[in-house]
């Protein structure tokens, strides 16, 4: 007997969708939204796109743009302030994984109080969010149908992880239009980051029926279209990422991860690097290790990658190493830990950080410091 729950959020999708976000904030009760995005898609214009749609919904809007790559808690705090001077309600995340994430944890602090780091870790968070409604414009990060919300803590200079059913959003709007302006070394690592959540969605020992349906229908989307996407950036190559993205999300919110993502938090919490990236330098090395422990499954995620192994489990394992492998080349994201600027003397620190993390408990293997120090040396 089988027992689990899949949580997801409302989720429309479809090229052009982007203009039913004001008739979805009126929907969620609006009158005076709290519009969370970024400079750069203020400029490609998406912003003005969904300025339009809530006015065209007769809903009033104030736009916070406070935000950087890898959100910060003072971000997160100057816009809690900004929602309570205005006097807003619902709020609209757009963007990647960044706007995203500080939607969502603007939301917490908005009704909840205190700061970001109170909230660390599983289900602290106690009252209920405003009204949220998350566009996604990368084909990555899944925060729109996820549970959880990355937040860097700049003090001790850490990533902070929250996983709350609250955080999940009331809708997910995915526009793959969005994808149309995203620069190029965006596509590919934001691609790597789908490709990450739905490997350790997979392997991870929360998995289940349910959450191994949408990893593998993401990982046959990338494996179809990630490197024509890349290189050619055909709207029906872009969309595919956009689904592979949407299936990952709610494989990885309702499975967790593993060691890839417990490993990338305190990389990224240190260097500010970028998140995709830090996924497609640590995954070879941590599919490696998990392999000798999930070799029941390894017969399906070759399937899911494009190739029958016909029940050598040798074979699979030699198919999904090289596919992998391809689609990493084919993304044009950064190899090594080195070409993105980490010092080899902080790996013995961050292997500890990493033993802190919340993505281990689901991991396929048990790791201990030393076996992830030899993964952080292996990727270095």
């Amino acid at each position: 007997m089988h027992n689990y729950k899949f949580e997801v959020p409302e989720i429309i999708f479809g090229r052009g969708m982007l203009s039913q976000v004001g008739a979805c904030a009126r929907r969620l009760g609006g009158k005076k939204v709290f519009l969370v995005s970024d400079k750069g898609l203020f400029h490609a214009g998406w912003v003005d796109q969904a300025m339009r749609s809530l006015l065209d919904a007769g809903l009033e809007f104030v736009y916070y743009d406070g935000i950087t790559p890898n959100p910060k808690d003072h971000e997160i705090e100057g816009g809690v302030r900004e929602y309570h001077r205005h006097g807003t309600d619902v709020i609209v995340g757009l963007g990647g994984g960044s706007s995203m994430d500080a939607a969502k944890a603007i939301a917490i602090l908005v009704s909840n109080g205190g700061r970001i780091s109170d909230y660390e870790g599983p289900d602290r968070i106690i009252r209920p969010l405003p009204p949220l409604v998350l566009c996604p414009t990368t084909c990555g990060t899944g925060s729109d149908v996820s549970q959880f919300a990355i937040i860097s803590d700049t003090e001790h200079l850490r990533k902070i992880c929250i996983m709350s059913r609250c955080v999940a959003p009331d809708i997910s709007l995915t526009d793959p239009n969005t994808l149309a302006t995203l620069p190029d070394e965006f596509v590919g690592t934001t691609a790597t980051d789908a490709l990450s959540h739905a490997m350790e969605a997979f392997f991870s020992i929360a998995s289940t029926t349910l959450t191994d349906v949408h990893a593998i229908k993401a990982l046959r989307l990338l494996s179809s279209s990630l490197s024509n996407a890349v290189h050619e950036r055909k709207p029906d190559d872009m969309e595919n990422l956009a689904r592979a993205s949407l299936h990952a999300g709610m494989a990885f919110s309702n499975s967790m991860l593993g060691i890839v993502h417990a490993l990338a938090h305190p990389i990224g919490g240190l260097y500010d690097a970028n998140h995709g990236s830090i996924n497609a330098i640590l995954l070879p090395e941590v599919i490696r290790y998990d392999i000798p422990v999930v070799t029941e499954k390894l017969q399906e995620l070759a399937w899911g990658l494009g190739h029958r192994a016909n029940g050598d489990i040798s074979a699979a394992n030699e198919k999904i190493q090289e596919t992998l492998d391809s689609l990493l080349e084919a993304s044009g994201a950064p190899r090594s830990l080195r070409s993105i600027g980490v010092l080899r003397k902080d790996l013995p620190e961050l292997a500890r950080q990493a033993l802190k993390d919340v993505c281990l408990v689901t991991s396929p293997r048990e790791a201990d410091e030393e076996d992830l120090l030899r993964i952080l040396e292996r990727s270095y």
